[in-house]
């Protein structure tokens, strides 16, 4: 359910009825109790890179993200193959990668995401899982395929899901990424004490960037968190605005998709 109907009518309400239906059809494939065994047997558990570390050293941290089109810009990688961009992106220094796994409007799936974290695992760059949470079954249903930590919008969240969600998302060991777009979301976001959370730069009703909206609102987070700046940003000046402002690490997908995932000359220029 959207909080409050703030978004009714946006991208977000036809993303989540897709969403609705895919799970359908998803659970009459996997039971949520056969989710919950994979997501919790040992081989899955101890293979979990820690996101709040990768995000936690000095300077910026990247946060890579791979996905084959957006809500906002149509297609961007038709033909992308996930574990030769997930080597790319390692290999240019990526602290982690997010990787979108929606299908409706990011022609993501959950295969990207096992093939990101084949790749990943042996490296121990955490592996993000990103797509429209709003349910156990998607939480057991990214940690059983190797997600190291999943992304929480309030947007799309009562509350109450949220604090569930958050809690059994720690408790089976993953991140948890809490994105917000506006000042009443950050509100509920800090209630529930997360310790990761994004500010993300995009107006889900006309779908653009304002890299201020990141400005006015991080002073509002307290210091001990770490602060993500999500959208909007086109290269290594925008970072560092970002970073004046207090972010600790950004999260960059389009430009990089565009970029065939070069991500070597940003993370070099922000280490200088």
């Amino acid at each position: 359910m959207i909080s409050h109907g703030k978004y009714t009518g946006t991208v977000l309400d036809d993303i989540i009825a897709s969403k609705r239906e895919t799970l359908v059809e998803a659970e009459r494939g996997i039971s949520l109790a056969d989710l919950r065994r994979a997501a919790e047997t040992p081989e899955i558990s101890s293979g979990r890179s820690d996101f709040l570390a990768a995000l936690s050293t000095p300077g910026v941290s990247v946060i890579t993200e791979m996905k084959r089109a957006s809500a906002s810009a149509g297609s961007l990688a038709p033909e992308l193959d996930p574990a030769e961009m997930a080597k790319t992106f390692i290999d240019g220094g990526a602290s982690a990668i997010s990787v979108l796994t929606e299908a409706s409007r990011f022609s993501g799936s959950i295969d990207d995401l096992r093939a990101v974290k084949a790749v990943a695992g042996s490296s121990g760059v955490p592996v993000m899982e990103k797509d429209f949470v709003f349910s156990d079954y998607q939480v057991y249903e990214a940690a059983a395929n190797g997600a190291d930590a999943v992304l929480l919008i309030i947007a799309i969240l009562e509350p109450e899901q949220y604090s569930e969600l958050l809690a059994l998302s720690l408790g089976l060991g993953l991140g948890v990424l809490v994105e917000v777009f506006s000042e009443d979301e950050l509100e509920i976001a800090l209630g529930e004490d997360p310790q990761i959370v994004g500010i993300n730069n995009r107006n889900l009703k006309t779908l653009t960037t304002d890299i201020a909206v990141f400005e006015s609102m991080a002073p509002r987070v307290p210091k001990d968190r770490i602060l993500v700046a999500e959208s909007g940003m086109k290269g290594v000046e925008d970072v560092r605005r970002m970073e004046s402002a207090g972010a600790n690490a950004v999260l960059i997908g389009e430009s990089l998709m565009r970029a065939g995932g070069s991500v070597s000359d940003l993370v070099t220029s922000l280490s200088r």
